[in-house]
């Protein structure tokens, strides 16, 4: 049976809408994430809800990251069996239900359901959505395609921050919390009908021994005839590394998990799970969902004000995470990530200076100045790539009988360190105040070694030249400096070396446009 896609769309057009499809479900996560932040501190919110106290607001917005981190597990076992699209669209099905039940809530109990309801989903979706993506993209445009993801992140975060300052005006609780959050419902129509036009990706689809569905998706994604040498070589190369991997027909066991040896399951696996720890560990959310917040507790700004800096820093997170789709796969991975780390450190130790200043001594100066570097901080994570690559590493170095496992189990480090970040925030910033931000920095100083000695380079390689990447090299130190030498010549026993998918540096979306 024919692959239908929209409009016949094939070739560039097609990897496009591919692009805007998982954009589309990264922007509703982006949303997820900032809606809360605007909400918390107003009266309509604390109205309904009773007064909550800071340990209930904690609670209620921090158990979204548990939903995520069970809908990260649930793809871990179900993730295989489903496909890729099938689990963003039960992915989609189950936030729709958990916002409904948030918008409808007058209890904290109900809300606490739909956070975790709606978590789940997410879950589903962050785990799989970079791995359909990094597996229907070329090779040298791979880090770009999943760096829009990132960008649109920022856009629903923005969309997120400057509609809740809209609505903090209304003395409606109907318009001022409930209709931003009924409007997850709209993004995630949009992601969910994109998908039905779009192919299955081709790599899960011969995983599970689909071989004529996967060898036209293929020849759709390439824009090419089944018979082209492209496509058939990037088909003897999937083939070649599913046979290297002895994933046959068998089931995977828990001892499989820790293999080391030529293949280095349990070593791909770990670097995917500590990025994303590393990702959260940076403090980066304890930014976006406290931001209003923090500003108004901690630096002692007026509520109407520091939503306005909240929109702020939202319009800093689109416009320089933008950056990286230009630079990302000719930069590569690594060195975007320990410049970015060292830039966050400075701004953390900066930002806890300003408010000690600010909160010891009310220095108007210091509490100006620390808005500014907390805004130079966002401005540097987004700009040096630390919001799309962690989530397009794990998809990268796994091999294909593992990705999906080692995506969720990513994923799910992700969220449970989101979780723990979320949850301590409030306390950290009153209790410990200005120290609470050395901890952040000295994270974020840890981690220029940790990816300078641990993390190879992957920008430009095919997911099968990833794969013996891993193979030829075991010694962790070796690994990485050949990884980040982009040798051209790794292959697996009976792939050949697609020359082609390699040539040319111009952008994705003028291809053949």
């Amino acid at each position: 049976m024919a692959i239908k896609t929209w409009g016949n769309m094939k070739g560039a057009a097609l990897r496009v809408l591919v692009s805007i499809a998982s954009s589309s479900a990264f922007l509703l996560f982006g949303y997820d994430q900032g809606v809360f932040a605007g909400l918390i501190g107003g009266n309509g919110f604390k109205d309904t809800f009773n007064n909550p106290s800071t340990t209930t607001i904690g609670t209620v917005t921090s158990i979204y990251e548990i939903g995520c981190f069970a809908g990260a597990i649930l793809t871990f076992y179900m993730g295989n069996r489903l496909g890729r699209k099938s689990s963003i669209w039960v992915g989609l099905f189950i936030m729709l239900i958990g916002t409904i039940l948030q918008a409808t809530a007058f209890g904290v109990g109900h809300m606490i359901v739909g956070r975790i309801v709606t978590g789940i989903g997410n879950g589903i979706n962050t785990s799989t959505v970079p791995m359909y993506q990094a597996e229907t993209t070329k090779a040298r445009s791979r880090g770009r395609m999943i760096s829009i993801e990132g960008w649109f992140i920022t856009i629903g975060i923005t969309i997120s921050y400057w509609l809740t300052y809209g609505t903090s005006f209304s003395e409606d609780p109907t318009i001022q919390w409930r209709t931003p959050i009924i409007l997850q419902v709209v993004f995630g129509a949009i992601t969910a009908v994109m998908l039905f036009g779009l192919p299955e990706s081709p790599r899960f689809l011969m995983a599970k021994g689909r071989n004529e569905e996967a060898l036209e998706a293929l020849a759709l994604l390439e824009g090419e005839d089944t018979q082209s040498p492209v496509v058939q070589a990037q088909y003897r190369n999937i083939s070649a590394a599913l046979e290297f991997s002895k994933s046959g027909t068998g089931e995977i066991t828990w001892r499989d998990y820790f293999a080391g040896g030529k293949q280095q399951t349990f070593r791909r696996l770990a670097l995917g799970y500590v990025i994303q720890m590393m990702q959260q560990l940076t403090g980066i959310n304890a930014v976006i969902f406290y931001s209003a917040y923090l500003l108004e507790k901690v630096l002692n700004l007026e509520r109407e004000l520091s939503l306005i800096v909240g929109g702020c820093t939202g319009l800093t997170f689109f416009v320089f995470t933008f950056i990286p789709i230009i630079f990302i796969d000719n930069w590569g991975r690594r060195k975007p990530l320990m410049y970015g780390a060292a830039g966050q450190a400075i701004c953390m130790a900066v930002i806890a200076v300003c408010v000690k200043l600010a909160s010891e001594n009310g220095n108007v100066k210091a509490g100006t100045a620390g808005v500014i570097f907390v805004i130079l901080y966002i401005a540097t994570y987004s700009g040096f790539a630390w919001v799309a690559t962690p989530w397009l590493y794990p998809t990268e170095i796994n091999e294909l009988r593992f990705r999906n496992q080692g995506a969720a189990l990513a994923t799910s480090a992700n969220w449970l360190w989101n979780f723990v970040v979320v949850k301590i925030t409030p306390l950290g910033a009153e209790n410990l105040g200005w120290k609470f931000f050395l901890i952040f920095m000295c994270f974020n100083a840890a981690f220029v070694p940790i990816i300078y000695f641990f993390y190879p380079e992957t920008a430009g390689k095919t997911l099968e030249e990833l794969d013996a990447l891993f193979w030829e090299t075991t010694c962790a130190w070796k690994l990485t400096e050949k990884g980040t030498r982009g040798d051209a010549d790794l292959e697996l026993p009976g792939t050949i070396s697609l020359d082609e998918e390699k040539r040319g540096s111009h952008d994705e979306l003028s291809e053949k446009m």
